[in-house]
C-alpha cells in the first residue's frame, strides 16, 4: 500500500506539472515529430515489401495515429501504443519488426512525457510481450536495448530542457526585481525632485510680487515639470507592468497617450521661442499617423529640442520641420551650434535612445554637423507593410 501511494502521489505531481508545461508548444512540436517519423516508418516499411497486406498496412497507419497522439496524452496515448503492440504480435504474417522504429520513439517519448518510474514500467511491456508468447529471447534483448539508449537520450533531453526553463525563470526574477529597483529609485528622487520643481515654480508663477515676465517664466517651468513627471510616471508604470503580453506602445515606453503630433510640433516650438530663440517650424501633408507613430515622433522631436535648449547658439535661428508624403513622413530639426562648453550636462545617450524609438517602427534617424549648423532628421515608413506597427485599438 505505502508503494502504492508513492506511486500515486508521484503521478499526482506529474500530472500538476504536465499541466502547466501543456501550456507551451512543446507537446505540439513533439506531435509532430512523432508524426514524422510515424510515416518514415511507413515508407521504409511499404519499401521493403512490394505487396503489404491489409493487416500490416493496418497496423502502420495505426502506428502513426497512437504515436503522435502520446505527446498530448501521454498515459492514454502510451497504454494505445502499447495496446496495439501486443495485438500486432498476436496476428500472423504481421512481423514486429514493423514498429521497431516506432518503437524507439515511443521509449524516447515515455522518457520525455513520464516520471522515470513510469517510463520504466511501460518500457518493460514491450520485451515482455515478446518473450511470454513465444520467447524469441534475442528480440527481447534487442528491444530492451532500445528502450535503455532511446529512454537515455530522453530523459537527458529533458533534463536539459528543465534546467534551461529554470535558468530562463532565475533571469527573469533577477530581470524583474531590477526593474522593480529601477522604478521605485527614480520615483523616490527623481519624481520626488521633478514635483518639488512643479511645486516651487506653481508657488512662484502665483507670487505677485514678481515682475510679469519672471512669472511667465515660472508657469512655463510649472508646465515643463508637470509634463516631465507625467511622462516619467509612465515609464516608471511600464517599468513595474510584469504583464508578457504587450503591446508595442508599452515597450517604447509611451502608456496610452494619444497625440497630435502637429500641436505637438507648434507646442515645442512655442516653448523654444519662449525660452530665448528664433523658431521657425511648418508642417507639410496631411498627417495620418497612427497612435504609435505620433507618439515616437513626439518623443524624438522632445530629444531634438532638449539637444537645441543644451547646444544651440541662441543667436542663431532655429527650424522645426514636419513634411509627410505618400510613403515617409520625415521631421527635421536644425540649429546652429553654440560653443562646447555649454552648462546643461548631457549623458550622450540621446542619439542612441531617439534610434532606438525610431527603430521599432521601421524608422531611421539621421544626423549632420556642416559649417556649424547642427541637423538630426528622423524618418519613418508609412505603409503598413512597412512599419508593421500596431493600429489604433481603442
Amino acid at each position: 500500500m505505502s508503494n502504492f501511494s508513492d506511486a500515486t502521489s508521484t503521478l499526482r505531481h506529474w500530472w500538476a506539472g504536465m499541466h502547466l508545461w501543456g501550456a507551451s508548444r512543446s507537446r505540439q512540436r513533439y506531435a509532430a515529430i512523432g508524426s514524422i517519423v510515424g510515416v518514415i516508418n511507413l515508407v521504409l516499411m511499404l519499401t521493403l515489401v512490394n505487396s503489404p497486406s491489409t493487416e500490416r498496412l493496418t497496423f502502420l497507419l495505426l502506428t502513426v495515429i497512437t504515436l503522435s497522439f502520446i505527446p498530448a496524452y501521454p498515459i492514454s496515448g502510451s497504454l494505445s501504443y502499447l495496446t496495439l503492440w501486443i495485438v500486432l504480435l498476436q496476428v500472423p504474417h504481421v512481423p514486429a519488426s514493423d514498429m521497431t522504429i516506432t518503437n524507439a520513439a515511443f521509449f524516447f517519448f515515455l522518457a520525455i512525457f513520464l516520471p522515470l518510474r513510469v517510463a520504466l514500467i511501460l518500457a518493460i511491456i514491450i520485451p515482455a510481450a515478446i518473450i511470454i508468447p513465444t520467447g524469441p529471447i534475442l528480440d527481447a534483448v534487442s528491444q530492451l536495448f532500445l528502450a535503455a539508449c532511446m529512454l537515455l537520450s530522453g530523459k537527458m533531453l529533458r533534463r536539459t530542457e528543465t534546467t534551461l526553463r529554470e535558468e530562463v525563470s532565475t533571469v527573469t526574477e533577477q530581470l524583474e526585481s531590477i526593474r522593480v529597483e529601477i522604478a521605485r529609485e527614480m520615483h523616490d528622487l527623481v519624481a520626488y525632485s521633478m514635483s518639488q520643481t512643479a511645486l516651487r515654480a506653481q508657488r512662484a508663477a502665483a507670487d505677485s510680487s514678481y515682475p510679469t515676465a519672471a512669472r511667465q517664466e515660472f508657469a512655463a517651468i510649472e508646465s515643463a515639470a508637470a509634463d516631465s513627471l507625467h511622462e516619467l510616471r509612465l515609464v516608471l508604470r511600464a517599468l513595474r507592468n510584469k504583464d508578457e503580453n504587450t503591446d508595442r506602445a508599452s515597450i517604447t515606453g509611451l502608456g496610452a497617450v494619444v497625440l497630435d503630433l502637429e500641436e505637438s510640433v507648434r507646442a515645442v516650438a512655442d516653448d523654444l521661442s519662449a525660452s530665448g530663440y528664433s523658431v521657425t517650424y511648418q508642417c507639410r501633408g496631411d498627417g495620418h499617423y497612427t497612435r504609435l507613430q505620433a507618439a515616437i515622433l513626439s518623443r524624438v522631436l522632445r530629444e531634438m529640442t532638449s539637444n537645441v535648449l543644451r547646444h544651440a547658439d541662441h543667436d542663431r535661428p532655429v527650424t522645426i520641420t514636419l513634411s509627410q508624403d505618400t510613403n515617409k513622413a520625415r521631421l527635421v530639426v536644425t540649429n546652429g551650434v553654440s560653443s562646447p562648453h555649454h552648462r546643461l550636462p548631457s549623458s550622450g545617450m540621446g542619439i542612441l535612445g531617439m534610434q532606438e524609438r525610431l527603430s521599432t517602427i521601421g524608422g531611421s534617424l539621421n544626423t549632420l554637423m556642416d559649417n556649424g549648423t547642427w541637423l538630426a532628421s528622423a524618418s519613418i515608413p508609412l505603409s503598413q507593410s512597412a512599419t508593421r506597427v500596431i493600429e489604433d485599438e481603442s
